[in-house]
């Protein structure tokens, strides 16, 4: 019962502060998301708010301020650990071994990462990077940055091999997958996979 007075409080105090706010000046913002516009306007003063926990939530966000609009877009990404990818002439793939873990640290191992992503952003230059994330949260390894234009088409796929590399921690190792276009500066984790190093 507490807990549902706290939160009616929050709402409450959120709206007033979103009242007051638009009655001095600051304005509302209209939220899209993926080209659908969502019932309820935003103080522009929770913008900024807003941008993190969709960062947060693996989506990409644009605010313009003059539209009074914050377009939000969220890729739909499925990430695979594979000991192998193969790509046949006939444009079969082969998926072999999927990585559920490992039982020793300090031992160079070779895996793929199969990507497939549907409802990317539009863009001329999408820019997607994976990046190997060990238990201590730190960068273990980064992949190559890809470059593709989704003028034409919004959905793709790619592997990349990760060679030789060398899981020095035991815990979870995080496999992100990371985009941004021409309109964020910043890249953005999308979809992630992870694996276990130890028993």
């Amino acid at each position: 019962m507490r807990k549902a007075a706290i939160v009616a409080c929050a709402t409450i105090a959120m709206a007033i502060a979103g009242t007051a706010s638009t009655a001095i000046g600051d304005g509302n913002v209209k939220v899209v998301v993926d080209g659908n516009l969502v019932g309820s306007e935003f103080a522009a003063s929770d913008t900024d708010s807003l941008q993190q926990l969709v960062g947060t939530m693996g989506g990409l966000s644009a605010y313009d301020k003059k539209a009074g609009k914050l377009a939000v877009e969220k890729p739909k990404v499925n990430v695979l650990l594979l000991e192998g990818v193969q790509q046949y002439k006939n444009k079969s793939i082969v998926f072999t071994n999927p990585i559920q873990g490992y039982g020793d640290k300090d031992v160079p191992r070779s895996f793929n990462a199969f990507v497939e992503i549907d409802n990317a952003p539009v863009s001329n230059e999408l820019k997607v990077r994976l990046v190997l994330i060990g238990p201590d949260g730190k960068t273990v390894d980064r992949g190559k940055e890809w470059t593709y234009s989704t003028k034409n088409g919004t959905s793709f796929y790619f592997s990349e091999p990760f060679i030789s590399t060398k899981l020095e921690q035991y815990g979870t190792y995080t496999l992100q997958v990371c985009m941004k276009t021409e309109k964020y500066d910043n890249y953005v984790v999308v979809g992630e996979n992870s694996f276990t190093v130890g028993r």
